[in-house]
């Protein structure tokens, strides 16, 4: 999580009569003031109403849930949505179904106001199965080569509450490991543990020596493939 209090963000809602209303850090930690904007999950402390739809948020908590991947490359227009915890539903499971990653839902909604229902087609994109990028890459130089590690997250464990790991949520603890030169895959291999050496044999095989490679990084997760983290390492 990122703490941004130099960025604002406006929001137009549907209707004057939509209030939005800051929260204390306490309320925060509970999960208060999360939102939806493109494809970032984002809190806000303040909310400013600047005009009779339009409101001003700050003191943001940015990349939540996994999201920093979507920080980059927001514009204008983009959606908006408040989640509320209460308001939640899994239509899947009222359904009594399940539904297959790429596999499209209809939903269907009736307002007090409305006459026929509403429909929208959603595509079921999986993102709750993708384990995130792991954090805190670090390299350090080792008999001729490098040894990198870092510290996995979890899908079913964003809040350190005790100071120990989080949950796993797969099958088996594994990782991909990538070396890439100007963009090639030069080297992969998988670990089991969150640690990696590139030995100086497999630097000259790879005939990377002296110049800045990429080691990407992602966890290997039952269901899906995990987002890539990397770091820049010269050999």
């Amino acid at each position: 999580m990122l703490v941004d209090r130099r960025a604002t963000m406006t929001v137009r809602l549907l209707g004057a009569d939509m209030d939005l209303a800051g929260a204390q850090e306490a309320a925060l930690a509970q999960g208060r003031n999360l939102c939806l904007v493109g494809e970032e999950l984002i809190q806000f402390e303040t909310a400013d109403r600047i005009g009779p739809e339009t409101w001003r948020l700050s003191g943001l908590r940015r990349g939540l849930r996994g999201t920093e991947w979507a920080m980059a490359g927001h514009g204008a227009d983009e959606r908006f949505l408040l989640i509320e915890e209460e308001r939640l539903v899994e239509p899947l499971a009222l359904s009594g179904g399940g539904g297959e990653v790429g596999a499209t839902l209809r939903v269907a909604a009736v307002g007090l106001g409305d006459g026929t229902p509403v429909e929208a087609a959603l595509a079921i994109r999986g993102e709750a199965l993708i384990p995130p990028a792991p954090v805190h890459l670090r390299a350090r130089a080792e008999e001729g080569g490098c040894t990198v590690s870092w510290v996995r997250r979890s899908r079913a464990g964003w809040r350190w509450a005790n100071g120990g790991d989080v949950p796993l949520a797969e099958e088996r603890e594994a990782y991909r490991v990538q070396v890439l030169a100007d963009g090639s895959v030069m080297r992969s291999a998988e670990t089991m543990l969150p640690t990696w050496t590139y030995d100086a044999g497999m630097i000259a095989a790879d005939a990377v020596a002296g110049e800045t490679i990429m080691i990407a990084v992602a966890q290997i997760g039952t269901m899906a493939m995990g987002r890539t983290a990397s770091i820049l390492i010269d050999p």
